[in-house]
């Protein structure tokens, strides 16, 4: 196994290749809405540092607002699943140039993208018995070729 690569089983390979799509469209939508400071930090607000406003007092203690204590349970929550979501489509990328065969290649980029093993057979005019098997080969191509 390479540096920086995790153990990855046949099961999360399966379940990240139906996944791919929304997990790519979640971790875009997710990043929108909030600023990123630092690697580790999406919040978005700052104290001042010049200015009047950085001589005025600083809050201490937590606030009451609902809506301020939702937002940073969001915040919170964003972060740790952008991360995640980010780990499995880079482990996912690196493995996509292990696959070999143009018709599984093919399929794999049809999956990643969304479509149904249905949609992706009647597009190849292949069956749906042939796609899955044809998936499970790339599954283990990109398992095996690490």
């Amino acid at each position: 196994m390479k540096q920086g690569q995790i153990n990855v089983t046949k099961e999360d390979l399966l379940q990240w290749i139906e996944n791919y799509r929304w997990m790519v469209e979640t971790t875009e939508e997710a990043r929108q809405p909030v600023s990123k400071i630092d690697d580790n930090s999406y919040i978005g607000a700052r104290t001042a540092m010049y200015g009047i406003e950085a001589t005025l007092p600083k809050a201490s203690g937590e606030t009451s607002d609902p809506v301020y204590t939702e937002v940073q349970r969001r915040v919170y929550s964003l972060n740790y699943r952008i991360k995640e979501y980010e780990q499995k489509i880079a482990e996912m990328q690196q493995r996509i140039s292990l696959v070999r065969g143009d018709r599984e290649i093919e399929i794999l980029h049809r999956l990643l993208d969304g479509e149904s093993m249905r949609v992706v057979g009647k597009h190849m005019k292949l069956s749906s018995t042939t796609v899955i098997r044809k998936r499970d080969n790339i599954v283990k191509q990109m398992i095996i070729g690490v």
